[in-house]
């Protein structure tokens, strides 16, 4: 008789182990993919959201007919809010992933989502719904190359990549979804025509004449932006581009190519792109200093300093639509976003270029890297990317100083490895930059855009502004980076850039914020020649942060 109890629970357990299931906050607007949850994870009526977990439906997707339906190869979708309950238009299924029409019916606000399959029903998710949520559809799940098609006649609209760029004035056609409701139903074929929404297009910051903004023909859900590249938009391979419809909602930032000619484009002032464009193998070392001022959430004011040493080589594969956020920066006097799950303080991705890259094609195996200055010296494994070799925190009485990466001159020598021979190299360590209204940042406002100022950057470096904010309860986090003008000594970084970034719930426990100014020669850093790699490139980089509240 003992048996039955524990049969009647592995029963249990095996029945609801095969019951569909709505991963925690794992409904997205299917092009920007912003976590569900924070001021940006809202989703619109009339648009496409993509829902995450496991057993949500069967292995191959049915195809599609108009009029499409509410069930799917045997899944369906439901909204609910309250008393009201409307069905969703699945238009993919599977095991992991469903991506489905919101109605255009659907109630404003928080809904409960449901998911049948073969008459298993999943636990509720929530969402919340508005009436505008645009994101643009990329090559890496909200941000990297979009998917916008450069117009040269009828029958040739090649997609943007770094091999088919734009030219100024060029149309181009954005695809995404979210621009909001329709007045017909949402199971038939869209009728073209403009939505009653506001819709903006910004390429490089620079505002673009809008032709057309509505449903794509073909496809329920799905939108069309049809713009013209603004006359005096930045040359680039990654040029950002976003969206902002009714007059506040900021899309999802994607890249597109640009060059005068519509030629294949380059980026001569950032000489770690030059691999992920041709398709060549490189080898990037970086010595680090970052410093951060820490005067949020704290009962005493603490400045922590980090030293960080360490090396990324690989043969990049050559591909059209390369991007790693850590190499593939905006032009100078622009910016870009992301978003991504999870705490910006478990990735050392940021600033830009010290985190570990997202490689595009394969690591080659290099030796061990030694850094020495004066009496000092430090080393760094061929597996670690980059490591910290010393710190200290100064304001501290009596607390260790073991900082190596002081300004002044280092040698760097790197052993053979695998695929990669020995090499020796010089770079110098700046001075830091005097960042002058530091101080006067510890609360940002989203809404007004945020002005930073400093002098003293070394010749020859590019500055650059970088912030993150982290939504804790929401599992969120968002950055931004921005690069300076050559001889600037000022920067605003936009309101549509903070837009998204999280405001502050709770110091620490539930909310973090922090915004770098940095420098680097990314334009002409010193190089150095190694067997098995194309290029060898020297990069002292100087950082200088504070925590702040994004408001």
């Amino acid at each position: 008789m003992r048996l039955i109890p524990l049969m009647l629970i592995g029963f249990a357990s095996l029945t609801w182990a095969q019951l569909p299931y709505i991963n925690y906050r794992g409904i997205v607007n299917a092009a920007r993919y912003m976590p569900p949850g924070s001021p940006s994870g809202a989703v619109a009526r009339g648009s496409v959201i993509s829902i995450f977990g496991s057993n949500l439906g069967p292995a191959t997707s049915p195809t599609l007919a108009f009029p499409l339906q509410t069930t799917l190869g045997n899944v369906s979708v439901s909204l609910t809010q309250g008393s009201t309950k409307v069905n969703g238009i699945p238009i993919f299924v599977s095991p992991g992933q469903i991506n489905a029409i919101v109605p255009s019916t659907a109630p404003l606000g928080s809904v409960a989502v449901n998911v049948v399959f073969n008459g298993a029903r999943s636990n509720p998710a929530p969402v919340v719904i508005t009436d505008t949520s645009f994101g643009i559809y990329s090559v890496a799940a909200g941000r990297g190359p979009g998917i916008l098609q450069n117009y040269v006649s009828a029958a040739s609209q090649p997609v943007n990549s770094l091999t088919a760029s734009a030219q100024p004035n060029q149309t181009i056609t954005l695809w995404g979804t979210g621009l909001g409701p329709v007045t017909y139903a949402d199971n038939i074929a869209p009728s073209a025509g403009n939505l009653p929404v506001q819709t903006e297009v910004f390429v490089g910051g620079i505002s673009a004449k809008v032709a057309y903004d509505g449903r794509s023909p073909c496809c329920s859900g799905t939108d069309q932006i049809v713009f013209q590249v603004p006359p005096n938009a930045p040359s680039g391979c990654w040029v950002p581009v976003y969206v902002r419809t009714g007059g506040k909602a900021i899309s999802n930032f994607v890249t597109m190519a640009i060059t005068p000619d519509g030629s294949p484009c380059a980026e001569p002032g950032n000489a770690m792109a030059g691999a992920l464009i041709n398709g060549t193998s490189q080898a990037r070392v970086i010595a680090a200093r970052i410093a951060v001022h820490h005067d949020i959430g704290t009962a005493t004011v603490n400045d922590a300093i980090t030293d960080l040493f360490g090396a990324y080589t690989a043969k990049e594969a050559s591909l059209p639509f390369n991007f790693d956020p850590n190499v593939s920066l905006p032009p100078a006097g622009t910016c870009t976003s992301y978003a991504f799950s999870g705490d910006f303080t478990q990735n050392t991705g940021f600033p830009p270029g010290l985190g570990p890259p997202s490689p595009t094609g394969q690591a080659l195996g290099a030796g061990a890297l030694t850094i020495s200055g004066g009496a000092a010296s430090a080393k760094a494994s061929s597996g670690a990317y980059l490591t910290a070799i010393g710190g200290a925190i100064p304001t501290i009485a009596g607390a260790t100083n073991t900082l190596l990466l002081n300004p002044g001159n280092f040698s760097v020598s790197g052993t053979a490895g695998a695929d990669v021979g020995s090499f020796q190299a010089q770079l110098a360590i700046p001075s830091p930059l005097n960042w002058t209204n530091r101080d006067q940042l510890s609360a940002v406002a989203r809404n007004q855009g945020m002005m930073v100022a400093w002098s003293g950057a070394a010749p020859g470096n590019n500055v650059f502004i970088s912030g993150a904010g982290a939504d804790l309860p929401a599992n969120a986090s968002y950055v931004f980076v921005c690069a300076a003008p050559p001889g600037a000594t000022s920067f605003t970084v936009p309101a549509d850039v903070l837009a998204n970034m999280p405001p502050v719930r709770n110091r620490l426990i539930q909310s973090r914020g922090v915004v770098y100014v940095g420098q680097w020669p990314i334009a002409n850093p010193a190089g150095f020649t190694a067997s098995g790699v194309n290029t060898g490139l020297v990069l002292p980089v100087e950082v200088s942060g504070r925590t702040v509240e994004f408001q």
